[in-house]
């Protein structure tokens, strides 16, 4: 069944015979749970933050987690002798809880991810971290948001005085899906909208979001995916104007309208929108975080070896929280040790593998599909 799942999975879109792996991780630059401290604290007053390894785990990457990140991947050389290298999708502010508290949950403000980092312990050069990674082509951020939350949702739902997500509030976390047995709101889908009349201020997000981009890192971003949840179609517009040009999309995208409408649209590696927008679909998942009862690294390298078979590259969805160690160090040890035998495996397996970020692979089926025209027009002019 697996196998059967998976090629179909593989079977439509643009094709390759070169042995070509991305890996795409979410969530760069979100706080989620702020410390072990808060951890603890959220527990103890009901909020299960303990049934998610997102709330158990993940963190605002610290200083010597993308260090510890840096090493790992510089081990791992391709057949090109380029390092292995991570697309970070990469959110670029969280909420200002103190100017939201002020307001009594009646305004939003949000600050730049840079200054978050500053009222956390060993945190003060994640930024150039960031940039450091950039010109060692290990970490190559991409553009996930403005911040991992959906703004008027969450806002909402603390003005109507839902107590699990005050108590997480006041820890200046959230994630949190459970309170005292209780389902929380949902409202970590960034572009998600529950009216069509939300969707003009989910454009001005993107716009401040892609601005904060900028101005943090100097290049316009090229490309994005939706926290969460899928963003409306409609805001392929807005983000073809902010600059992006690669749009990773699930295969099967149920998008929403608002107003509690959704429409279906089928994606393939390499497809086209009306903007020229090139979409990219993951094939793959490497999450060790979530599961010790799975072999992530089995189970990830089936997955690269049946996408070789159908000559597509693997596309790897792996999200920070395997590889931050803030709140429990183990975490990250144990997450950087499965990716460093996933690495050592694909290596022997494929000697000719190449590394490559999502905008490298976007570019190269870019250039690819404009030599196949140039091809055909020429071989078109002989007759």
């Amino acid at each position: 069944m697996f196998k059967i799942r998976k090629g179909i999975s593989n079977a439509i879109g643009w094709r390759t015979p070169r042995k070509i792996v991305v890996f795409e991780s979410d969530d760069w630059g979100s706080i989620r749970t702020r410390s072990k401290k808060d951890f603890d604290g959220m527990l103890s007053k009901g909020l299960e933050v303990d049934r998610s390894n997102f709330t158990a785990y993940d963190c605002l990457e610290s200083n010597s987690d993308l260090e510890n990140l840096y090493d790992l991947l510089h081990k791992h050389k391709d057949s090109n002798g380029k390092s292995a290298v991570i697309t970070a999708m990469c959110i670029l502010a969280n909420p200002d809880f103190e100017k939201i508290r002020e307001t009594g949950f009646q305004e939003y403000y949000y600050e730049n991810f840079a200054d978050t980092c500053k009222r956390y312990a060993n945190h003060d050069r994640v930024l150039n971290l960031w940039r450091q990674g950039i010109d060692e082509h290990l970490f190559v951020p991409a553009f996930h948001g403005r911040e991992h939350l959906s703004v008027t949702r969450w806002l909402k739902a603390l003005q109507q005085g839902n107590e699990g997500l005050l108590i997480a509030f006041e820890h200046q976390s959230f994630g949190a899906t459970l309170y005292k047995g209780y389902q929380l709101p949902e409202y970590l889908g960034a572009f998600h909208p529950d009216y069509s009349t939300d969707i003009p201020d989910l454009e001005k997000v993107i716009e401040t979001g892609a601005e904060l981009f900028r101005s943090n890192l100097g290049f316009q971003p090229t490309h994005f995916i939706a926290p969460n949840r899928e963003s409306p179609k409609v805001l392929d517009k807005t983000l073809y104007k902010a600059g992006i040009r690669y749009l990773t999309l699930s295969k099967l995208r149920h998008y929403p309208l608002g107003d509690e409408k959704y429409k279906w649209e089928f994606n393939w590696l390499g497809k086209k929108n009306e903007f020229g927008q090139t979409v990219i679909t993951r094939n793959c998942i490497f999450e060790p975080s979530d599961s010790i009862h799975i072999d992530w690294v089995d189970a990830c390298l089936k997955e690269i070896e049946n996408a070789f078979k159908w000559y597509k590259p693997a596309v790897i969805s792996t999200h920070r929280v395997n590889y931050v160690g803030f709140i429990d160090p183990k975490n990250a040890t144990r997450g950087l040790k499965k990716l460093d035998l996933l690495l050592s495996n694909v290596m022997k397996r494929w000697s000719n593998v190449e590394f490559m970020t999502s905008s490298e692979l976007g570019d190269l089926i870019s250039s690819s599909r404009k030599q196949v025209s140039v091809n055909a027009t020429t071989i078109s002019n002989k007759f």
